[in-house]
């Protein structure tokens, strides 16, 4: 029986030994990868509120349009967000796939029409992704990160950080660091960080899902294990009330000791246990807990 891993991925077993470290590309089962989404599903899930995900509409160039989402619109991008929540096949398949990495996935889906069409501008993701391309073809230009293993939206979000003057004319004026005109059945895997843009040819319509691994860093895990830090009675003082008068300095040197007694103190077998708990709630939640 295929894995969603399998159906992705040419190698399973060798994908989860280690997150590739470039843009690659899968060839796998346009057939296969149809089972998850068509432009017909895409029809069906506009129609039936019990399917229809939490956020879908029509974006160009990055901007969200006022016209009313269709799977057959000449011009803008249809955008469905949260398939993972809502679209039975794609609910199914995330699951198995957090299930074989570990860390929480979600689906989406594009539909962009043909004419060199473009939903999205440069940016970045802040997680990893898996590019199901399942009809029709979109050319990726690619290019390496500008900013370095970003953490989740609220903290290195591309919009956020934004791109340096000299990097918007890199992306218009050079050839990219990588370039792929992704047809149906292939899938590209795109590693957090890296620019990315796509846009459709002049004959051929795209429809892709975007799988996206909603990394656990390690930036969480430490988030996790101060968590856990409530329960000692040192790590739970209050700051004095004189706080705008504090030597902060000290204060964090005070704070710096205490908290590497704590995590002496604790066995590696309880923190351990409170990493797997946290991981296997993101797991059952879809997203980083």
């Amino acid at each position: 029986m295929q894995t969603a891993l399998s159906r992705l991925a040419t190698d399973p077993n060798a994908f989860r030994t280690g997150w590739p470290t470039v843009p690659t590309v899968y060839d796998r089962d346009a057939a296969d990868l149809q089972l998850l989404a068509t432009r017909q599903a895409a029809r069906e899930i506009l129609a039936d509120p019990d399917i229809r995900p939490y956020s879908y509409g029509m974006v160009r160039s990055g901007v969200l349009t006022a016209e009313r989402a269709s799977a057959d619109h000449p011009t803008d991008t249809l955008v469905c967000n949260g398939l993972h929540e809502s679209y039975p096949p794609i609910v199914a398949f995330c699951k198995d796939l957090a299930r074989q990495l570990g860390h929480p996935i979600t689906g989406n889906l594009y539909l962009t029409p043909a004419g060199e069409a473009q939903g999205f501008g440069w940016h970045w993701d802040c997680h990893n992704v898996l590019i199901a391309q399942t009809e029709g073809a979109k050319l990726w230009r690619i290019f390496r990160p500008t900013f370095t293993d970003p953490l989740e939206h609220r903290h290195h979000n591309w919009s956020r950080i934004g791109f340096a003057p000299e990097d918007k004319e890199r992306f218009e004026a050079t050839d990219p660091d990588y370039e792929f005109n992704l047809t149906a059945g292939q899938v590209l895997f795109i590693p957090r960080g890296w620019v990315h843009a796509g846009r459709t040819g002049p004959d051929q319509h795209s429809l892709h899902l975007t799988f996206g691994v909603q990394l656990l860093t390690e930036h969480w895990a430490l988030q996790k294990l101060l968590e856990a830090g409530g329960e000692s009675v040192e790590l739970r003082g209050a700051l004095p009330p004189n706080l705008a008068g504090a030597d902060f300095e000290a204060l964090a040197e005070h704070l710096r000791s205490t908290l590497v007694k704590w995590v002496t103190d604790q066995s590696a077998e309880e923190l351990g246990a409170k990493l797997r708990s946290a991981q296997r709630m993101s797991i059952y939640h879809g997203t980083p807990q």
